[in-house]
């Protein structure tokens, strides 16, 4: 017997492209196990690596004193000692200078790779052409790549790509953040040390968005939807330094006066203010996704994203902004996660009363009158009447009932998304009595079920006159319940306890 369910959905999946880049295979001759470990800085010409990361790989207990930012790193009989930003250091009680101090990048603690490793007994080599440290200890080969750290207009980046006198120069790539597959910031053509900001290739074709003067390069053009400009979300934010991230298929945008909070192919959206006051609206050209790529109107930007935008001629649109970099982490974070399982929950419910707009009853909850399942009949045809988030308005034609559903597992568990009797070839008396949940005499087994459900109990006895079944329905209390009688698959006789 089949029955159509009202099934999960799933959310537009972000797809995001990832350089990924070779490390240094094991010594092929090293009877040890080896470790290659893509955590690596360059700073001033020396590699740090995170704090964190190299301890856990020496096994050095490590201890931090907040107040005067201290390190203190122990393995045996060795007893390291650092602070952030000094370059005298300790092994044992005896001090050294190192070249580049122990510092702080992008809220994570990096130390000098070499300085640690010696510290503790470890021979330590430099390839350049892999741009690799190689670490041998007793224990374990450890292969550390490493690429250039600096900071652009208070941007952390770490790049791969051309050099030329130390300084990003010709092809290359750079990410935010320390680590190289972190979110992409730049890609292209560099010049001593800086980002070569690209035209509009000649013979481009449709829209060509400029903002703060500089070409928005994309692998994804401008698209035109329902007579609106749509740019791709993620090659915007990242120009403009905006901070973003995706959270359980929300996307939250924090704008140095607004966090924002929307989906794709919802019109609803969320944004907080300074002091956390929430607003909810409806854009009217709502986010969209195709292939995979988010796209957002232009009108989105202009309207809360602060841009101000100017139509030229053969289709160049110029975008103006200011500075748009915030951390993730300002605003009050439960106000924010609960906001976003609303809108979630608010998005996901329209999706269903958009894509679903005649449903088929299976268990209600009350009305808001109160009313056990509205008053509807189960497997009876609603229709949609209207919605806002998981709140429905429900019609069988002669009234109307709305419903609040507080999680779209309720949502699902409701409905059918298509008759279940319409399958069947039964006579329209027969469908009505299951409609109300009844039985009657002269009912089969399959009809039975499809009304009652399946039974407590199943006694079954075959004689010479035929297969006899008792089906036992049990009450609330002991001793109460209906009883079904069978012959050969036909309901003949009823009883009910009280």
């Amino acid at each position: 017997m089949k029955i159509f369910r009202l099934s999960q959905t799933v959310s537009a999946t972000l797809a995001s492209a990832m350089l990924v880049t070779a490390v240094p295979a094991f010594a092929a001759n090293s009877a040890k196990p080896g470790v290659n470990m893509d955590i690596g800085i360059q700073v001033d010409g020396r590699v740090l690596v995170p704090l964190r990361d190299i301890s856990d790989e020496f096994g050095a207990k490590l201890s931090w004193e907040e107040s005067t930012k201290s390190i203190t790193l122990t393995k045996g009989s060795t007893t390291v000692q650092l602070k952030i930003g000094d370059p005298t250091v300790q092994v044992n009680g005896k001090s050294q200078t190192l070249d580049v101090p122990p510092q702080i990048k992008d809220g994570q603690t990096f130390v000098p790779i070499r300085f640690v490793a010696e510290a503790f007994g470890a021979k330590v080599e430099w390839d350049a052409k892999a741009q690799s440290t190689h670490i041998d200890t007793k224990e374990k080969d450890m292969y550390i790549s490493a690429r250039p750290y600096f900071e652009l207009d208070g941007v952390p980046l770490v790049y791969d790509g051309e050099m030329k006198n130390g300084l990003p120069d010709g092809k290359g790539f750079a990410a935010k953040g320390t680590s190289i597959y972190g979110e992409k910031w730049f890609e292209g053509q560099w010049k001593d040390g800086k980002p070569v900001r690209e035209e509009a290739p000649p013979g481009t074709e449709g829209y060509k968005i400029y903002i703060n003067g500089s070409y928005l390069k994309s692998d994804y053009a401008p698209i035109v939807r329902n007579n609106a400009v749509y740019v791709p979300l993620w090659a915007v934010l990242g120009k403009v330094n905006a901070s973003a991230q995706a959270i359980d298929g929300v996307i939250r945008i924090n704008h140095p006066s607004r966090i924002l909070l929307l989906r794709a192919n919802s019109n609803l959206l969320t944004y907080y203010g300074g002091k956390m006051d929430s607003h909810t609206v409806r854009l009217d050209f709502p986010p969209i996704s195709e292939n995979d790529v988010i796209y957002v109107p232009l009108v989105f930007l202009t309207d809360y994203m602060d841009m101000k935008i100017v139509w030229g001629e053969q289709q160049r649109v110029d975008l103006t902004v200011g500075n748009l970099s915030k951390n993730n982490t300002w605003g009050n974070q439960n106000i924010i996660s609960d906001g976003i399982k609303k809108l979630r929950l608010d998005s996901d419910a329209e999706a269903i009363w958009k894509n679903y707009p005649n449903l088929w009853v299976d268990s209600l909850p009350r009305s808001s009158d109160g009313a056990k399942n509205g008053g509807f009949e189960r497997f009876e045809q609603l229709a949609v009447i209207s919605y806002s988030g998981p709140t429905v308005v429900l019609s069988n034609g002669s009234k109307n009932v709305q419903f609040n559903f507080d999680s779209i597992e309720a949502i699902h568990r409701s409905f059918f998304t298509a008759d279940p009797l319409a399958q069947f070839d039964w006579p329209e008396s027969i469908k009505a009595v299951i409609r109300q949940q009844k039985v009657r005499i002269g009912m089969t087994q399959e009809q039975v079920l499809m009304s009652w459900g399946k039974p407590n109990d199943i006694n079954k006895t075959n004689g010479s006159f035929g297969t006899f079944e008792q089906w036992v329905y049990r009450g609330s209390s002991i001793g109460t319940g209906n009883y079904l009688y069978f012959t050969d698959g036909v309901l003949t006789s009823t009883q009910t306890l009280k």
